[in-house]
């Protein structure tokens, strides 16, 4: 029998493990041909010799001797350093070969875990819609006409498709909560600082961390405590608040929670779906409430959203962009040591090493002054004051982990457009619509599946509808299923209180990861 992704869950291997029916070679051995034949998902992939060569030398370990994650496949994203493979962060010019493992990686290596690949990503981690990268686009494990999401577009599907237990992202404005909405998995996305950014290629820098893609909540809590940066010379480390840190949940416990307002959440839901993805995302979050209210939350009316919302538009709108030139300036600027002897360039959007669509993000770096920057973070400061207000209200903020998906040719069809310099990408900015703030806001939070999106075809209202429409029946269904996921967000260093709460609202769900767990056959369109 063909293992599925129930069979990959760290309470299903370890007992696999224990009754002897399984070994970490046989399982290597299942998982190895469809890792290779998967496309898209891997940039770059260990030797199947160098898999099982891991696999004989786990086996050989005295029990006493086998870590907490013993022959559990894992596969890292592209822009984290693995020892021994190169680091493309999906750009073929950047490539490097990293000397040793990044800080949040080797924890992994060392309990025992079974490394399988560096998984696709958006370019230099720079989008939410799993489009932007020269190696390809993974097919959206529920159907592949719809983004998969991005940037950890790699890591999320390789999760749900079954090739591995888990995988590492990055999230700096979404990166690894869209990827598992749009997948029907888990993602973990930590406390800035809670893992050790050293050795991941920035974003933005300030705002990055690593993040867990996983096929539950309790999987994904306890992979992120492996990860754990305890090591205060480690620049990227930060002073963990300790209230917040000591903050658990137990199941009934009351807690409070809020979503946005009406005014934020009906026009979110519009789009190339129309109505029909209104009222299906409508009684979607109206299920949600349900479970959580069932759990022992309160829902708390009256919170005003709108802080929340202006802070996302600073990410991308605002100074916040110019970090992601300074991440990769070296290598803009053309001062890196050899193999690379890049130019220096008058504009980077002559920079063709990139694609257009990335050059276009980073290019607005130079619109902006050292005044704005400091401006900024001036607006920055006032919005936390008054998010902090509507936060000491509740204890957790509820949200869509995405507002709705686009197919790609949607997303494509926007970012090929040819009046580049003045381009705003709505897509991807509505996907991020209840992403970008968390960082800035300093928030933790936790992405879990919460239902499906059944829609049927139909003749559609506007333009944008029938097209997509049209572009649905063209490829051989007019009806989608989807994941529908929410994302669960708190104040920094209340991880666990969080992963606590979601973790029991996922066993609410009567569902489990993935499309075989969604009960859904993934649609494959006609090539």
């Amino acid at each position: 029998m063909p293992l599925t992704t129930a069979d990959l869950t760290l309470p299903a291997l370890r007992a696999a493990y224990a009754a002897g029916s399984l070994t970490p070679t046989a399982l290597a051995q299942q998982l190895l041909p469809a890792v290779a034949a998967s496309q898209s998902v891997f940039i770059s992939r260990p030797t199947e010799e160098e898999v099982l060569e891991r696999c004989r030398f786990l086996e050989s370990l005295p029990a006493e001797q086998r870590g907490p994650l013993w022959g559990i496949p894992f596969a890292v994203k592209d822009n984290i350093d693995v020892a021994g493979c190169p680091t493309t962060a999906a750009c073929p010019a950047f490539e490097y070969a990293a000397a040793e493992h990044a800080r949040a990686v080797k924890p992994l290596f060392d309990a025992g875990g079974i490394f399988l690949g560096k998984t696709n990503l958006d370019q230099f981690a720079c989008g939410l819609v799993g489009t932007r990268s020269p190696y390809g686009v993974p097919a959206n494990a529920f159907d592949d006409r719809f983004s998969p999401g991005g940037s950890s577009c790699g890591s999320a599907v390789a999760v749900a498709a079954g090739l591995c237990t888990f995988a590492l992202g990055t999230d700096t404005a979404g990166s690894g909560r869209v990827p598992a909405g749009n997948n029907g998995i888990v993602g973990i996305k930590p406390s800035v600082g809670r893992f050790s950014t050293t050795g991941v290629v920035p974003a933005c820098q300030l705002l990055d961390c690593p993040s867990v893609f996983a096929l539950s909540v309790e999987d994904g809590a306890e992979v992120a405590r492996l990860m754990e940066n305890g090591d205060i010379a480690d620049p990227t480390y930060r002073l963990p608040n300790a209230a917040n840190l000591a903050k658990r949940w137990t199941p009934q416990a009351a807690f409070r929670f809020a979503l946005p307002g009406p005014q934020f959440l009906d026009d979110s839901f519009l789009g190339p779906g129309g109505e029909p993805v209104r009222q299906a995302m409508e009684a979607a979050m109206g299920e949600a409430v349900q479970r959580l209210t069932a759990l022992g939350g309160e829902l708390v009316p009256g919170f005003d959203f709108a802080p929340f919302a202006e802070t996302a538009v600073l990410l991308y709108g605002a100074a916040f962009v110019a970090e992601r030139y300074a991440g990769i300036r070296e290598f803009l600027e053309g001062r890196l040591e050899a193999p690379l002897a890049a130019p220096q360039l008058a504009s980077i959007h002559d920079d063709e090493r990139m694609l257009k669509v990335i050059r276009t993000i980073i290019s607005k770096t130079e619109g902006f002054s050292s005044a704005d920057v400091f401006q900024g973070l001036q607006q920055l400061t006032q919005l936390r004051g008054k998010c902090r207000v509507e936060l000491a209200k509740i204890d957790v903020l509820v949200v869509p982990t995405s507002a709705y998906n686009y197919t790609i040719q949607e997303i494509q069809a926007e970012e090929e457009v040819p009046e580049y310099p003045k381009v705003t990408f709505h897509k991807n900015a509505n996907l991020g619509r209840w992403t970008n703030f968390v960082n800035l806001q300093d928030m933790c939070g936790v992405s879990v599946y919460s239902g499906l999106l059944r829609l049927q075809g139909g003749a559609g209202e506007t333009e944008e509808q029938r097209a997509r429409q049209e572009h649905l029946a063209a490829t051989g269904n007019p009806t989608s299923v989807l994941p529908f996921g929410i994302t669960m967000l708190a104040p920094s260093w209340t991880d666990e209180y969080v992963a606590g709460i979601a973790a029991a609202y996922e066993k609410t769900t009567g569902l489990a990861a993935g499309p075989a767990g969604h009960g859904v056959t993934p649609y494959r369109s006609p090539k």
